[in-house]
């Protein structure tokens, strides 16, 4: 059964002075915190504040779909207010940005809070509960290094006293979300030992799988190949993939066998607390208001249908071709229309009937069994060549050919590939695999500057089928990396605009 968030008064609290904020006078919460640290109970609370800050829409229930997704260079948003972002433009004052960086910290702060009182305690579920707090500070510094670069890295809990912290190196980020991960590894508990709801070890060891890729992509080093390969492989096996693709997308299925890390979301009278679902479903598509806002590209969609003709995964992943709306009649949408808003498909994993048009019960797949095999390919196509690399993706190629009807020709397995071919094909197939999922930004760029600009900017740029929306994307390097928000350069006096990333 899904564990709902609830966000207590006193995490509030506690969490409020925060490293963005300027207030006129320190907020004590000591005896508060003293309270809430000081019975089980209490921890769990705070526990639960923790993911509910992680979950909320100034970063994964908003921000991440409805700012990174089109900023990724793989979507198209008709928001005017990610206009900037859509175009590969982002402004240090866009509004999404300016919430998503304090959101954040927000949750470091959380973080730290917990850290900062239970590393004396002697209640039986600290540690679980440092595991947690260590493997989502981890988690949110890891999204921040790669969005950012270096940032203001504060590992205890901000007071009036120390708002202003200058950039750290990226390296000294790194060292911390290595640290905490490990961490988190030992402190949280083994797969099926505790509620499905809740991460465990593993997706400590998936994560740091994926910040020794990142690090190896940059740099090319085998020794992080390596590292990385020795986290995921103590992953590989302890799940399984679920029968067919189309199951990880039914509102009613979650926490499967695939699952490592879900964000949980659960109704909550009329707080809103997730966007999945108002951002993708195409406006009128069921009998509750949708924005419809965030489509992937055309040649996203013609990408997958190129490289697989009837991918049951493709029907699975797009709404295409037409809809018919709660009302009856029937909207054309791309490849039928090629202009304007319609012009585009839609994304199809995040429908929800019932939708109440504010709160969604839908989880987010934040790291799903799939996308371990896929690193595992990679990482083992780069250590040695594709040999033994085809075993993890054929496993999810295998899958993706099952229907309800018995298995199709398409997706077929993979072979006789030199280690170029692998290595462009499985960023590919991650994509195709895993599209609106959360990982486009960091695909495409954790290979470097002339991997992006080949795979999003001049794919994009050069497609024959472009509408009268579709934006040209700049040619530019500092689309590696997002602006320091405009606030932050404003309020933190320990950081100016010479401190700004390249370009902006």
């Amino acid at each position: 059964m899904k564990k709902y968030i609830k966000l207590i008064l006193i995490i509030c609290v506690a969490s409020f002075i925060r490293c963005n904020d300027y207030l006129e006078e320190e907020v004590d919460t000591f005896v508060e915190e003293e309270a809430v640290f000081s019975t089980q109970n209490g921890i769990e609370s705070a526990i639960n504040g923790l993911y509910q800050s992680y979950a909320s829409p100034g970063y994964h229930g908003t921000a991440i779909h409805t700012f990174i997704a089109p900023v990724s260079g793989k979507f198209f948003s008709n928001q005017g207010a990610s206009l900037d972002a859509t175009s590969l433009n982002t402004l240090p004052n866009n509004t999404w940005l300016t919430r998503m960086w304090p959101q954040m910290y927000s949750t470091i702060n959380l973080s730290n809070i917990i850290i900062s009182n239970l590393e004396d305690s002697t209640l039986p579920n600290k540690d679980r509960a440092l595991g947690d707090a260590y493997f989502i500070r981890a988690a949110t510094y890891f999204d921040l290094v790669r969005y950012f670069g270096g940032v203001p890295l504060k590992t205890t809990p901000s007071t009036i006293n120390d708002l202003n912290t200058p950039r750290s190196t990226k390296q000294d980020i790194y060292d911390l979300i290595i640290s905490d991960f490990e961490k988190a590894k030992l402190m949280l508990p083994n797969p099926g030992e505790f509620l499905s709801d809740r991460p465990v070890k593993t997706a400590a060891n998936m994560f740091l799988a994926k910040v020794y890729m990142t690090i190896a992509g940059e740099t090319n080093n085998t020794v992080m190949w390596q590292s990385a390969y020795d986290e995921a492989i103590a992953v590989f096996g302890q799940y399984s993939l679920v029968p067919l693709f189309s199951d990880l997308y039914d509102p009613t299925n979650e926490n499967t066998s695939e699952a490592i890390f879900e964000i949980q979301y659960g109704a909550n009278g009329s707080v809103r607390n997730s966007d999945i679902i108002r951002s993708y479903t195409l406006q009128d598509f069921y009998n509750y208001p949708t924005f419809g806002r965030v489509r992937p590209n055309k040649e996203v969609y013609e990408q997958h249908v190129d490289q697989y003709p009837g991918d049951p995964r493709i029907d699975a992943t797009f709404l295409f071709d037409s809809y018919t709306r709660v009302d009856g009649s029937v909207q054309n949408i791309y490849p039928i229309q090629v202009n304007g808003t319609n012009g585009y498909t839609g994304l199809k994993k995040y429908l929800e009937p019932g939708f109440n048009g504010s709160t969604t019960d839908r989880n987010m797949m934040k790291l799903r069994y799939a996308d371990l095999l896929l690193m595992l390919a990679e990482i083992e196509n780069e250590l040695n060549g594709p040999g033994n690399a085809y075993q993890y993706v054929n496993e999810v190629l295998a899958r993706a050919r099952n229907t309800a009807n018995g298995p199709v020709i398409e997706p077929a397995d993979w072979s006789g590939m030199d280690q170029d071919m692998f290595r462009t094909r499985i960023l590919r197939e991650r994509q195709y695999e895993l599209l609106g999922e959360n990982h486009e930004w960091f695909d495409t760029r954790r290979r470097g500057y002339e991997f992006f600009l080949e795979e999003v900017i001049e794919t994009h740029n050069n497609f024959p089928n472009l509408g009268n929306r579709d934006l040209i994307y700049p040619v530019s390097v500092k689309n590696m990396l997002l602006p320091i928000p405009s606030t932050e350069l404003s309020n933190n006096t320990e950081i100016s605009q010479a401190d700004q990333n390249p370009g902006y």
